[in-house]
């Protein structure tokens, strides 16, 4: 049997068998474009060796709601060709009707696209590989925008190899079994915990709201809270943080605020006395003045720090709403006086960093 007839037999077979006969490689003429991966905002170990496999790959890697994503016409599907060290976890089964082994997402926290009438999840034993087929166009627009960035893989459908670098591809395949185009990139695989690690939330907006890449006018606090999970290397939640000022004189390199846990549980922070865990490196259009980032205030007069931000009542009470999200930090920022991007870095002590943009205007 031809190749051409082993694919159309696949068409017709299987999504498995398309997969494996049909896109076992990429034309030279194919599009190609870097992909990046990440370690997925939950949870805390999802890129540590022999622990299952979280992570978000990203398409388009600009999370900016005004970039535009990709659409997937209904046939054609996206598929991750998962590294060979990467082992299926049997005891994790593939949900082809859910997004539990993996959702499509428009590029920040909880803004999932919907997964039910849109496409379903399938996995190929023989190529080690999951992907997603669209059984109705799945939009750039309506509920949709900006379209398909991130692929979050989850649900522990894999387990971690040995600490190292793998070579992974993304393909989007049209309903012929064809390439159109593909990302290539590497998974990272850690020995061990960062000694402490940084994600960007929404839980405490709710589904679909976004505290990044909010447009504020000059001078006002932004209308949504942005929020960060913050662990430490043992991947327990790091509660009881706050955002404080500057200190310039002992902490020069945190020029937007503190982040200081509150070690005597008097809900105030001074980093003479309380531990400082991080801090804020600030970004501004030039000769702006006003901006600031601090932790709410809550119904009793005390600030709100990390732990104590419940997740939205937007989320059903069996996933968590209504509670109080453990590591979660709510952060209130306030816009200088000039219009432009303000980038606020907030940055753990020997972790990683995540960067926010406010547009003032």
């Amino acid at each position: 049997m031809s190749l051409r007839q082993r694919c159309w037999l696949g068409v017709v077979l299987s999504v498995a068998v398309l997969v494996a006969g049909c896109a076992s490689a990429t034309r030279s003429d194919t599009p190609r474009h870097p992909l990046s991966v990440v370690p997925a905002p939950i949870p805390p170990d999802g890129y540590v060796v022999g622990q299952p496999t979280h992570v978000m790959l990203m398409l388009i890697a600009d999370a900016n709601p005004e970039v535009k994503g990709i659409g997937l016409p209904r046939g054609d599907a996206l598929v991750i060709v998962m590294p060979a060290g990467f082992r299926r976890n049997d005891a994790s089964p593939i949900r082809e009707d859910s997004d539990f082994n993996m959702v499509l997402t428009k590029g920040w926290p909880q803004a999932p696209f919907r997964q039910a009438g849109q496409y379903r999840i399938f996995y190929d034993a023989a190529t080690n590989t999951i992907g997603a087929r669209a059984i109705e166009d799945v939009t750039t627009d309506g509920p949709n925008s900006p379209g398909i960035k991130f692929m979050h893989l989850r649900g522990a459908t894999f387990i971690n190899p040995a600490a190292g670098e793998y070579p992974v591809e993304v393909r989007h395949l049209g309903q012929d079994g064809k390439v159109k185009e593909s990302w290539v990139g590497a998974i990272s695989v850690s020995s061990g915990r960062m000694k402490a690690r940084v994600a960007a939330t929404n839980f405490h907006l709710g589904p679909g709201l976004n505290g990044d890449f909010q447009k504020v006018p000059p001078r006002r606090d932004a209308p949504l809270l942005l929020g960060l999970y913050l662990w430490d290397e043992s991947g327990e939640p790091i509660n009881r943080v706050g955002v404080a000022p500057p200190d310039p004189a002992r902490f020069p390199r945190y020029t937007g605020g503190l982040l200081i846990q509150d070690s005597n549980n008097d809900h105030k922070l001074d980093p003479s006395v309380d531990r400082v865990v991080g801090g804020i490196i600030g970004a501004a259009p030039s000769g702006a003045t006003g901006q600031a980032a601090s932790s709410p205030i809550g119904t009793d007069s005390k600030l709100i720090l990390s732990g104590e931000m419940p997740r939205s009542t937007k989320f059903p009470a069996a996933i968590g709403g209504g509670k109080a999200e453990p590591g979660l930090l709510p952060i209130l920022f306030h816009s200088g006086d000039k219009p432009g991007l303000y980038r606020p870095t907030v940055e753990l002590i020997g972790g990683n960093t995540y960067q926010f943009t406010i547009e003032v205007r």
